[in-house]
């Protein structure tokens, strides 16, 4: 019913403004016909004449008529206003930034999928995501350029507030074409006798590795290669140059492709701690505290 009803309101507001149907119909580019016939339809709505019709003159309006177009001009600049306000786009929201600092050994396999749901959900928030080293990111948190940092470590992360979320297993892998791939069981003494490619270990991370090595009785071994990339060092493990320790969610897809072998070596479980890590000099933000939770809740979960 509204539409046809402003359609004819404008119609007939068309007619008196142009003092006839024929000047409505030429200033509406429809057919003088289509004019009479909503004027007609429009008189039948509100049950009265609206023009005084005398043929040969101007069309003139009835009281009814005068009355309806006073309130169908308003009725009809408000109707305007009313589609030109639905139309505008929606105000934007206030974004709240937030820069997260992740070490490349956990972005991937812990970062990425509870920050895509998050990000989704929170649309309010500018996100900046910058996957670095260890060391960089410690810097950036330190330094305030980052809100919330996430890091692997072998003990404890020093003074930096930090929150253990979860741990990462780490294994051995090599090459399938190399000897100790085709074995059941490879006793820890027995990894010396390969090259191995590491971390750099002047950096921290690199230490972190040789030092749980260590804790594990893994102490004498040839390193061929210090590299700072974790990819770089399966790509040049896979290119039989080196067998090396690293996180299990980072090698899962070398493994499963058949590109490395994880090495079945005897003794405990090799694991380093994931950490949510805030920075020592600037008010925690709350959207960074409330995403470390979500995190931390989404692992958790995941490993029941």
């Amino acid at each position: 019913m509204f539409p046809s009803t402003f359609r004819r309101l404008e119609v007939f507001i068309a007619v008196v403004d142009a003092g006839s149907f024929v000047g409505a119909a030429e200033r509406l580019g429809i057919a003088h016909p289509s004019v009479s016939n909503h004027i007609q339809a429009l008189e039948r709505q509100v049950r009265c004449e609206l023009f005084t019709r005398r043929r040969g003159t101007i069309s003139i309006l009835t009281e009814p008529g005068r009355r309806l177009y006073e309130r169908g001009v308003d009725l009809l600049e408000k109707a305007a206003a009313l589609s030109q306000d639905l139309s505008l786009p929606p105000k934007k929201t206030r974004q709240v930034p937030l820069v997260i600092s992740c070490q490349r050994a956990v972005a991937t396999g812990w970062l990425c999928a509870p920050f895509a749901d998050y990000a989704k959900a929170h649309p309010e928030i500018d996100f900046t995501v910058n996957v670095e080293r260890y060391e960089t990111v410690v810097e950036d948190l330190i330094e305030g350029r980052a809100d919330l940092g996430f890091l692997l470590a072998f003990g404890p992360v020093l003074d930096l507030p930090c929150e253990r979320i979860g741990s990462e297993p780490f294994s051995f892998f090599a090459p399938p074409n190399n000897p100790l791939a085709e074995r059941d069981r490879v006793r820890p003494s027995e990894l010396s006798a390969y090259p191995f490619i590491t971390p750099r270990r002047a950096g921290r991370f690199g230490q972190m590795v040789h030092n749980m090595l260590g804790s594990a009785g893994i102490s004498n071994y040839s390193v061929a290669y210090q590299v700072q990339e974790g990819a770089v060092i399966q790509e040049l493990a896979i290119m039989g140059l080196g067998i090396f320790c690293g996180p299990d969610r980072l090698v899962r897809g070398a493994v499963e492709a058949g590109s490395l072998v994880k090495l079945p070596v005897e003794g405990p479980e090799l694991r380093m701690d994931v950490f949510c890590v805030l920075p020592p000099n600037k008010k925690p933000q709350r959207a960074a505290l409330n995403f470390s939770k979500v995190l931390k809740s989404f692992h958790t979960g995941s490993s029941r």
